[in-house]
């Protein structure tokens, strides 16, 4: 009994944190639950898309908006590689948990894309 006492947490913390994993691993790997966000094209002068750049020093950006879709949704469209998915580009109708997210321009930390036309100086 002392020695139950001794390690009482190293007994409780170890099968609870086995058991944490191994939901986690059941439920990310074998079931696929989770929810997956990537970028799409955006055309800037029909929507208000996010800025991107292609390297660090900025000599050329892109445009994108985002997707938000649960993982087995993806799957069943497109299977394994949506890669080259052109159905994963956009929602359907009756998805429910499939979601298109573009710039707000409220936000300050956002680098949004004006839909208005650049002036020079």
């Amino acid at each position: 009994m002392e020695h139950l006492k001794k390690y009482f947490l190293l007994y409780t913390i170890t099968p609870l944190a086995i058991l944490t994993i191994s939901a986690s691993f059941y439920r990310y790997m074998i079931l696929e639950d989770f929810f997956v966000t990537y970028e799409i094209a955006c055309n800037p002068q029909t929507a208000s898309c996010f800025i991107g750049c292609e390297d660090d020093e900025c000599t050329e950006e892109y445009y994108f908006s985002l997707v938000t879709r649960h993982t087995n949704d993806i799957s069943l469209l497109c299977g394994e590689d949506i890669t080259d998915c052109e159905a994963a580009l956009s929602c359907g109708v009756n998805e429910a948990t499939c979601q298109v997210i573009y710039c707000d321009q409220t936000d300050e930390l956002a680098q949004c894309a004006s839909n208005e036309p650049k002036t020079t100086s």
